[in-house]
């Protein structure tokens, strides 16, 4: 493996709407970003404009994609009712969503869940009632491996505000200087429903991971390690998903 490693990430690593005029046609919008959940032909995004995917480059099935949740890239063709738009689907992907476990619900020392094998956020933010993120990982090549993401919250903790911990466990498929063998990184956006568990509408989150040492030319080595802590100010949306059970059997290489 290469003493250290990169992104690739094949749709965009944008998080938020970017609105663009597009001036090629009658399109509303070129380029949006969004993060959504599907609703049976439909997508809503994390801002609670229904999107109707009216053209796209391949055939589509919404029915088949993993947790129900989605990124997707598209332009936006015409205004059809009230927060509601026909679209240009142009890139699409799966969003592993999973619910928050709780701390106390680990009991056993040596549960899969209690692994902390180094992860890197990319990038991380709110939106439809969910902590989403963008996590790169280090992934044994030929390896067909689901690694196993999770995060806690500790509610054990006394005082006001929220602690979260971010877990990877990834099964022995950890870099060593002492093994020849080969890794490349891997990404995957995840999110978490996380405002149902919240009083109020802010709070102080404080999110916790063991990450990869970021060097000084922005890449990341897959051989040392740092605590990272993010704290923040959480508030609530004016727009939150309802959850939502629709599976498949998409493969994914994380869990």
């Amino acid at each position: 493996m290469r003493k250290t490693f990169a992104s690739i990430l094949a749709l965009c690593t944008l998080a938020a709407v970017t609105m663009t005029s597009c001036k090629k046609d009658d399109t509303l919008f070129c380029g949006n970003v969004n993060m959504g959940n599907i609703d049976g032909e439909s997508i809503i995004s994390d801002n609670g404009n229904t999107f109707d995917i009216v053209e796209a480059p391949f055939a589509i099935d919404l029915s088949t994609f993993e947790y129900g949740r989605v990124i997707l890239s598209c332009d936006v063709l015409r205004h059809t009712g009230e927060a509601r738009y026909d679209i240009r689907l142009t890139g699409i992907s799966s969003v592993l969503t999973k619910p928050v476990v709780k701390a106390s619900t680990i009991t056993d020392p040596e549960s899969e869940l209690a692994v902390e094998d180094a992860i890197v956020i990319k990038e991380m933010w709110y939106g439809g009632g969910y902590l989403n993120m963008l996590i790169e990982f280090a992934q044994k090549k030929g390896s067909q491996t689901r690694h196993f993401i999770n995060l806690i919250h500790d509610d054990t903790a006394d005082g006001e505000g929220y602690t979260f911990t971010l877990r990877h466990n990834a099964y022995g498929e950890v870099p060593d200087k002492e093994k020849d063998e080969s890794y490349s990184s891997s990404l995957c956006y995840v999110s978490f429903p996380i405002a149902g568990m919240i009083d109020g509408n802010q709070a102080d989150l404080t999110i916790k991971w063991k990450s990869h040492k970021q060097l000084d030319n922005g890449m990341y080595s897959p051989f040392e390690y740092e605590d990272k802590t993010e704290e923040c100010k959480w508030k609530r949306s004016g727009y939150e998903h309802k959850n939502t059970t629709l599976k498949s059997k998409t493969t994914v290489y994380v869990r």
